[in-house]
């Protein structure tokens, strides 16, 4: 058990240190990041790192020499509340520290992203194989958005925030048999007008993962983690003019590793591009990675 643990944490350190950059121009980073553990029962308190990594490429552009690269890193910690056997209340409170590099001069700012806050209800009963959560929520308008600062640099990734109230619509379906498992998790972004009439396109997110958990020892598992993310933005808009450059898809595959004891989940994964089309394929997703742990209580 020793020697697994061992090689876990070096996955963990190689991940962490590895350098790698993301670009926000179609609006993507300026939504929440989804980790494989977003379908978890009962209480847990959590720290997520995210980020991920584009390039900037015009269409005269030399895909080798990308006109920016960009990157928004998001620290989070997040929670979740079981009131009843089919209500429970999710938190998160994001911490985002964003770069762009490019030959005419660098940008970076950090600082608190929006924090969001939703509920589920499951719809199934809870000793059944099958759940199905449907909910709704909020994202507060906590981070700064600064519009100036977004046209100069053509992106938002200089942005903390949208700098609007924004609804949440989340739904997650969950299926166990034995050591096998199925996750289906959605979320809405429907997305309000900020104080500069600026309005992100509404988003729709859905991540589906297969899990396989390897029991080791006495509480403790190992469960590899494969799947599919999409992710769809609608168009952009600004005193009710839409910009429909900022619309686009991208669809990713998900790899992953989780770690399992009777208290505590650890957790990276790792997104690769499948098919994509962002800003009228300028821009360009390369990878994502996460890592996360979460407390039981």
């Amino acid at each position: 058990m020793q020697t697994l643990i061992k090689i876990f944490f070096t996955l963990l350190l190689i991940i962490n240190s590895t350098k790698t950059y993301a670009c926000d121009v179609c609006g993507c980073g300026s939504s929440n990041s989804s980790s494989f553990a977003n379908v978890l029962g009962g209480n847990y308190v959590g720290f997520s790192y995210n980020y991920m990594y584009f390039q900037y490429i015009q269409n005269y552009s030399d895909s080798d020499f990308p006109l920016a690269k960009d990157h928004v890193n998001t620290v989070s910690i997040s929670g979740q509340y079981q009131i009843t056997d089919k209500v429970q209340i999710n938190a998160t409170v994001p911490y985002r520290f964003n770069n762009r590099y490019k030959a005419s001069g660098d940008v970076s700012n950090s600082g608190m992203g929006d924090v969001s806050v939703y509920g589920l209800i499951n719809l199934l009963h809870a000793d059944s194989n099958h759940s199905l959560k449907l909910g709704a929520g909020l994202k507060m308008p906590t981070g700064d958005f600064d519009l100036q600062n977004s046209s100069l640099n053509k992106t938002s990734a200089a942005q903390l925030g949208t700098g609007s109230w924004d609804v949440l619509l989340p739904l997650q379906y969950n299926y166990n048999k034995e050591q096998w498992s199925v996750n289906v998790s959605a979320m809405y972004f429907l997305k309000g007008k900020n104080d500069d009439d600026f309005k992100y396109g509404n988003q729709t997110q859905v991540n589906v993962n297969t899990t396989y958990v390897f029991p080791v020892v006495n509480n403790f598992s190992l469960a590899p983690i494969v799947g599919l993310s999409y992710d769809y933005f609608l168009a952009s808009e600004r005193f009710d003019i839409v910009d429909n450059r900022t619309k686009g898809y991208m669809t990713n595959a998900n790899i992953g590793v989780q770690m399992e004891t009777k208290k505590l989940i650890l957790g990276i994964n790792t997104q690769l591009p499948i098919a994509q089309n962002l800003i009228e394929n300028e821009v360009t997703f390369n990878q994502g990675i996460g890592v996360y742990t979460y407390w039981k209580f």
